[in-house]
């Protein structure tokens, strides 16, 4: 998958709660992958979700943890 495919999909945490949707990457600069996505969640909110916490990728992209415990780290 390229990363361009990646904007605009849906993100869903593990409750099935709408978190947002994709907006951008983050890309480790030493090792030169992809270490998180970017979600926009609301019209300024933006939260950065590492790759450890997605379950699933495909249409929408599904995160293994709920959307609180995102936003208290």
């Amino acid at each position: 998958m390229k990363v361009k495919e990646l904007f605009g999909k849906e993100v869903i945490d593990a409750d099935a709660k709408i978190v947002g949707y994709i907006k951008d990457v983050e890309i480790d600069e030493k090792k030169w992958v992809v270490s998180g996505i970017i979600v926009k969640a609301g019209f300024i909110k933006k939260l950065t979700i590492p790759i450890s916490d997605i379950d699933k990728m495909g249409d929408r992209v599904v995160l293994r943890t709920t959307v609180d415990k995102i936003k208290k780290t």
